[in-house]
């Protein structure tokens, strides 16, 4: 226990803390996980977690703005292959925040959850969350510019392609889209998108929409 406990510096106890609630919230979920239980996973003491971390929702808030960070970031990089072409930055980005769903379904339900109360960091969460819209955001603004999308307010289209990137990733990791293959979960989006940042449904196309390569 001793020998354990010394591999860790002070900062990277806290990191250390971090992602082991992720994988103890991907196995039980958020309502089980327990400081306590999180200290014993890495073999240290039971106090050791609050010298980083006030309580349970302060961890989970962090937790949640780590989330949103790196959702971001992989967003971004994403969208930043295609910067000559919005709609295929802005299905790349989709496809890329779906992916990040379905591979954190647990460490997603947390950011979007509601579970971290308005006193224990909610507002810094929010604010953090900005960044991955902002993301979206800043290619709407772009493909506004250009003449790429309909004329419409930036916001107003990033908030609608939110809302429908969102959806799809929602259902998929509740299971509602499992018989989906990539393909066709390409299609889906490339729809929903088609429709809200064109004006037209893609089924009235002489062609379907540009797919990525």
């Amino acid at each position: 226990m001793t020998e354990q406990k010394s591999q860790y510096h002070h900062g990277d106890l806290a990191s250390a803390f971090m992602d082991a609630a992720i994988v103890r919230i991907a196995q039980e979920g958020v309502d089980k996980l327990s400081l306590r239980a999180v200290a014993r996973d890495l073999g240290v003491s039971q106090t050791a977690p609050y010298r980083h971390f006030t309580d349970k929702n302060h961890l989970l808030s962090l937790l949640a703005q780590q989330g949103f960070e790196r959702l971001a970031h992989t967003s971004f990089e994403a969208s930043s292959h295609y910067q000559d072409d919005t709609f295929k930055a802005l299905m790349a980005l989709g496809l890329a925040y779906i992916e990040f769903a379905r591979e954190h379904p647990q460490h997603y339900r947390l950011m979007f959850g509601g579970t971290i109360k308005r006193d224990c960091g909610e507002t810094q969460v929010m604010k953090t969350s900005m960044s991955a819209f902002d993301v979206i955001l800043q290619q709407a603004t772009l493909g506004v510019e250009r003449g790429d999308l309909i004329q419409q307010e930036p916001r107003l289209l990033a908030r609608s392609c939110w809302a429908k990137v969102h959806g799809i990733a929602m259902l998929l990791i509740d299971g509602f889209y499992s018989e989906l293959n990539a393909q066709q979960l390409n299609q889906l989006l490339m729809d929903m998108l088609w429709i809200n940042l064109r004006g037209i449904s893609s089924q009235l196309l002489p062609v379907t929409p540009p797919a990525l390569n």
